[in-house]
């Protein structure tokens, strides 16, 4: 039998005690992850303040919160010690995560057996990353100084090729000065923009705004076709190319009405050939008679027929008056898009060198001579003819609703949804006028590239580039690129010869009322 001595007794004592003095006043929350809760169904980490951590940026350990739900998702009190955080497995030894080498890391909580949703922190090395500043919507990265043209940008974080989805502390700067992501001026000159956020600076990006009088006008002889029926006159054909030109030097405004805050001048003018194919002058400025043995037309026998009378479209603006127009065309003047040899959103590029394989220009229905605005129909049509497109998607009556991108690739026209307009025509006939764009705003409809119940006043900024980039690089088309110069009134010139293999190829198709 060990006998204890009295001092050992008293020290063993005192040790149990002490232990139990501690074990009885531990905190339940200091037990491992097996920590009973009775009534917990679920974990939820809360969402970090970011989910991106960017190395040499970023220097604060990210705090980790989570909270427990019963089986009738009340909130459960649970003291913050209570829950274990693991990152990608690991367990971390407080209740936050503090990043030291970059990848991607599975962050989760832990309590009596449960495991909370994953949250995925991904950590970047700054070193590996860059930034990238572009234009946006933009054919090139040119803007009218005229303090209402603006260009907008976008900074997006670049990994190797791909770009880094997220909204980062990233500022835009032009001429060292930070806007909004938007830009515009009224004085002329070169910009340069650049991106800088995270220790990052973007490459440079040029930015050149041109004053508008620095394009030169451009004026366009046209040659009207009027097929079996004599309602044109010099006077008229005068009248019709001068509203047209009013139209594009942003001063034709019939309805009154207030413009687009972005109308401008196109510097486009349209003026009656004086002279025919031989180069002596017509009897009547910009006007051909023809007689057709044809008493009324489909689109297919006006598209051949116009062959006949398709005087070279590097000389003359064609536009043909077709009378009793039958079939789906029977109130629809149409034009065709242009050809471009340089790229430009929305138009197809073909060499210089190509010959016109269909009856390029504008063709009019005879029915839009009487009880319309002539005009106006011709400068919509002459806008298709210079590189513009309608402001919804579709034409005659077909639409599209709300594409996925903008139809006319011109950011200041709002376009909306044409079939959901025209199911629900308003019976009020001022409202007619209102549209609804596929964001949501609302707007009345001032633009020539929309079809009737529109003001008919504006062509706006981003249609002018457009139009200057056709003018610039547009096939058969009376323009300084095809060799024209500006007031010719000689000279001999051939009417196009008729395809062997005639393809067609669908126009723009303008329904009127």
């Amino acid at each position: 039998m060990i006998v204890l001595s009295r001092h050992l007794k008293f020290v063993i004592c005192l040790t149990f005690v002490c232990f139990f003095i501690v074990a009885c006043d531990k905190p339940e929350y200091l037990l491992d992850d097996f920590y009973r809760f009775e009534n917990l169904e679920r974990i939820e980490l809360q969402k970090t303040e970011k989910l991106d951590y960017f190395l040499g940026y970023d220097n604060y350990a990210i705090p980790l919160q989570a909270k427990v739900y019963d089986i009738n998702g009340a909130v459960i009190k649970t003291p913050e010690k209570a829950i274990s955080y693991y990152s990608n497995g690991d367990k971390l030894p407080a209740e936050s995560f503090m990043p030291e080498k970059t990848g991607v890391f599975e962050l989760v909580g832990k309590l009596a057996g449960k495991e909370s949703n994953t949250l995925s922190l991904h950590v970047w090395d700054l070193k590996d990353l860059s930034i990238r500043v572009s234009a946006q919507n933009r054919p090139s990265n040119e803007i009218i100084a005229n303090g209402s043209d603006a260009i907008s940008f976008k900074a997006e974080l670049i990994s190797g090729d791909g770009v880094i989805p997220g909204d980062f502390p990233i500022y835009i700067y032009v001429n060292d000065r930070q806007v909004s992501g938007t830009f515009s001026t009224s004085v002329p000159g070169d910009y340069q923009v650049v991106a800088r956020g995270l220790g990052l600076t973007s490459k440079t990006l040029n930015v050149k705004a041109t004053a508008p009088t620095t394009y030169a006008v451009v004026r366009l002889p046209v040659i009207f076709h009027e097929v079996n029926t004599q309602n044109l006159t010099a006077a008229k054909v005068k009248e019709l190319t001068d509203g047209m030109t009013r139209a594009f030097r942003n001063t034709l405004n019939r309805s009154g009405k207030a413009k687009d805050v972005n109308a401008t001048d196109i510097r486009v003018e349209f003026y009656p050939a004086p002279t025919g194919l031989n180069g002596n002058r017509l009897a009547s400025a910009g006007l051909e008679r023809v007689s057709s043995g044809n008493t009324d037309f489909t689109f297919e026998d006006i598209y051949s027929d116009a062959f006949k009378t398709f005087w070279d479209p590097e000389y003359y603006l064609n536009i043909w008056v077709y009378p009793n127009i039958k079939g789906d065309y029977a109130n629809a003047s149409w034009a065709f898009h242009p050809y471009v040899t340089e790229p430009l959103a929305g138009l197809r590029v073909l060499d210089k060198s190509v010959s016109p394989g269909m009856p390029f220009g504008i063709f009019l229905n005879a029915r839009h001579l009487v009880g319309q605005n002539t005009d106006e129909i011709l400068s919509h049509e002459a806008g298709h003819i210079l590189g513009l497109l309608h402001v919804f998607s579709g034409d005659l009556t077909e639409f599209n609703g709300c594409p996925t991108t903008d139809p006319d690739y011109c950011a200041d026209t709002p376009y909306y949804d044409r079939a959901a307009y025209a199911e629900n025509m308003p019976s009020v006939y001022d409202d007619r006028f209102k549209r609804t764009s596929c964001r949501g705003s609302g707007y009345v409809a001032t633009n020539f590239m929309d079809y009737f119940y529109s003001y008919n006043n504006s062509f706006t900024s981003e249609q002018f580039k457009r139009v200057r980039h056709v003018i610039s690089y547009g096939l058969w088309l009376p323009t300084p690129f095809n060799s024209l110069k500006n007031g010719r009134t000689d000279g001999t010139v051939s009417v196009v010869k008729h395809p062997d293999h005639l393809e067609i190829v669908k126009p723009v198709i303008c329904k009127m009322p």
